[in-house]
């Protein structure tokens, strides 16, 4: 099968198909992806104990800034790949994804020097306090040299799928997961090299899923290629990919935001133990939450085509099967959080008590609204396949900003370090609502469309 006839199967295969298939090795890529920090926080809580975890925590807005411009970059381009290639334009869906990847070169140089000289300014605003300086210090040292092959994997992966191979762009996450698997037990566990150890196992992870996904285009294996016109800067395909990932990127950015006072509240609430607790539940949450994640990247491609060739029953159909599926998992993901929650904190560390009581709390209130997280999730993922950056940019402002700011203000004062794991059920509830709203709306002014009806 040729990429132009895997793209066209977009159009014209049975949409729980293309669900199916497009959605499996996104979810086992995704799941992939987050054992990155969770393989991390895993060897360094057993290795170097709760102060190793809260080290690497700190460091974690760093890392969400890295994924945040490549969120920039992989959506504003694979959405206007997806969608060109949905109107037969092979030759702008070439350019577009040249621009990209000029784009990837350009902000791992500005992030990599930005973060150099201004580290321990910026780990102190990120909540460090002078014990945990040292150790966040040398994880840092280490983790910059990662950032440009973190960025091309993560953005090449985004025009891997636009284009219909979503089984080659979950390789790339799961070989990078696996070898920094291996290289956290070689440098951690076997040579003791603690919190520098983790960080070095990343990076060679990261250059190794770099080199991956560059195969894909210097093979050939794809519809679209490297050429030296691709790479010549394009203002409009520019201002279009930022004009659709701004959206995205701000959510993420906002989620720094977020988790600088999320560690800078814990700090003062609870020390060193609340922020590592903190560490252990996003972990968990990175992956209880990837295949509802994983759903929605996976349903981009499908969207985009049909709504760039007008096929917008397709689009409504991929909408609501996404949504009851992503719905379904987060459903399992309740389910486990609050019938294991002990057992899953103790996968980071078994010694420390005190963490393990924070952890499990976190836990159970954390995961209380999860299932209508489903609904906001997809939501954002369809007006970013859409190309609709303002509707994405308000969904994504009111889950950030009203859904979730107000409350990180007002409870913890009141409740203490609960009411900081109290506001994500509230975020999980008011984003799937008006999530919900939104893209009914939106599918009212097509015309004729059916009613949108989701069937679980």
């Amino acid at each position: 099968m040729t990429s132009k006839e895997r793209s066209e199967r977009m159009g014209s295969d049975p949409i729980w198909r293309l669900i199916f298939q497009f959605s499996l090795p996104a979810i086992v890529g995704m799941v992939a992806s987050a054992l990155y920090n969770i393989v991390d926080r895993m060897f360094i809580g057993h290795a170097v104990g709760p102060n190793g975890i809260a080290a690497i925590t700190v460091a974690f807005p760093f890392f969400l800034l890295v994924i945040s411009t490549g969120i920039l970059i992989g959506v504003g381009t694979s959405s206007q790949i997806s969608r060109r290639l949905g109107e037969n334009e092979q030759d702008r869906a070439q350019l577009a994804m040249g621009n990209g990847f000029l784009a990837i070169l350009v902000f791992s140089v500005v992030l990599m020097v930005l973060a150099f000289f201004f580290m321990e300014e910026l780990m102190y605003l990120c909540g460090a306090s002078e014990t945990l300086m040292p150790l966040t210090r040398s994880y840092m040292l280490v983790i910059l040299w990662g950032v440009p092959f973190q960025l091309i994997s993560f953005c090449c992966n985004y025009f891997i799928r636009a284009e219909g191979h979503p089984r080659y762009a979950m390789w790339t996450l799961i070989l990078g997961a696996c070898a920094n698997v291996f290289l956290d037990w070689i440098f951690i566990v076997k040579m003791g090299m603690g919190v520098k150890g983790a960080a070095l196992g990343t990076v060679l992870a990261q250059l190794g899923a770099a080199c991956w996904v560059l195969l894909f285009y210097l093979k050939g294996m794809g519809e679209l290629r490297f050429t030296r016109e691709s790479f010549r800067p394009r203002k409009r395909i520019m201002a279009e990919m930022i004009a659709v990932g701004f959206s995205p990127f701000m959510m993420e950015m906002f989620f720094v935001f977020v988790m600088v006072i999320f560690n800078r509240t814990l700090s003062r609430l609870g020390g060193e133990l609340a922020v590592s607790a903190m560490g252990i539940f996003f972990s968990l949450d990175s992956l209880l939450f990837m295949p509802a994640v994983g759903i929605g990247e996976a349903s981009q491609p499908i969207i985009g085509y049909n709504y760039g060739a007008g096929n917008f029953d397709r689009v409504k159909k991929t909408v609501s099967m996404a949504m009851a599926s992503a719905v379904i998992f987060f459903l399992c993901s309740l389910i486990v959080a609050e019938l294991f929650p002990r057992q899953m904190a103790m996968l980071f560390n078994k010694e420390s008590e005190p963490l393990l009581d924070m952890a499990e709390r976190a836990i159970r209130i954390g995961y209380i609204g999860a299932p209508l997280a489903g609904v906001a999730i997809i939501s954002g993922f369809v007006f970013q396949a859409l190309g609709k950056a303002k509707q994405s940019l308000i969904l994504n402002m009111c889950r950030q900003v009203i859904f979730l700011l107000p409350p990180l203000f007002i409870l913890p004062p009141l409740l203490g370090v609960d009411g900081v794991w109290l506001s994500f059920p509230i975020v999980d509830v008011g984003g799937g609502i008006l999530g919900w709203y939104m893209v009914r709306a939106e599918m009212r002014r097509w015309v004729n469309p059916p009613d949108m009806v989701v069937k679980v």
